[in-house]
């Protein structure tokens, strides 16, 4: 059972869906650590050919944000769950979107929105076991179409055992999730191949996060 499991009597998203104060805390966190992120994947990947975009669990929405920001005629798809959606409303209102963006709610272990040309998840998957991110992106393949690209925006675990910051964050799962934990590269192709992708490339950027890139296989 994972410490947090343990102290609060409820695995961490549950925790977040009964307590909305809570959840408002860790979704302003969220948002403040993603601000230099966002900017660096933004700067990172061209986004060519990407008409729309979808940010699953996308949160308040500042990574979508930023992009849309960058795009001018990119339109947008935000999901998350219902409690999360004032937060993104806001965002998309403040950044001048609110126009090109769908916001949507749900689960993402069901039915994705479709339309999408991509779809962009940061900091996601990290938090599930391989069978619950493998699922994730089995909702990811059944909503793009046969083009469609998955960029997964993590860390990607080096070999060897230098300090690096997604070890840290490797810790941090193993005391807040269940069997969450950061990937190497090989492990996201073995991953994304058992749920119909192929690993294309992944993309540095100027922050401790990568881009996986994956394309219906």
């Amino acid at each position: 059972m994972p410490a947090f499991d343990y102290v609060f009597n409820a695995p961490i998203f549950e925790y977040y869906s009964r307590d909305p104060e809570a959840a408002a805390v860790f979704q302003r966190a969220m948002t403040s650590i993603s601000a230099r992120e966002a900017r660096a994947a933004s700067d990172a990947y061209d986004f060519k050919g990407v008409g729309t975009l979808m940010d699953v669990a996308g949160g308040h929405g500042l990574l979508l944000a930023t992009v849309l920001s960058r795009h001018k005629r990119m339109r947008g798809i935000l999901f998350d769950l219902l409690h999360v959606v004032p937060g993104a409303v806001a965002t998309c209102a403040h950044t001048g979107i609110t126009e090109r963006v769908r916001i949507e709610n749900g689960d993402f272990f069901g039915e994705l929105p479709s339309g999408a040309d991509a779809i962009i998840m940061k900091h996601i998957l990290h938090d599930w076991a391989d069978d619950s991110a493998k699922s994730i992106l089995q909702a990811c393949h059944r909503a793009l179409g046969p083009r469609g690209k998955v960029l997964i925006v993590d860390p990607v675990l080096p070999p060897g055992n230098a300090p690096q910051y997604g070890k840290l964050l490797d810790l941090e799962k193993l005391v807040l999730t269940q069997r969450g934990r950061e990937r190497t590269k090989a492990e996201f192709a073995k991953l994304l191949h058992g749920a119909g992708f192929r690993l294309a490339r992944v993309i540095a950027t100027e922050s401790p996060l990568s881009i996986v890139e994956a394309v219906k296989a």
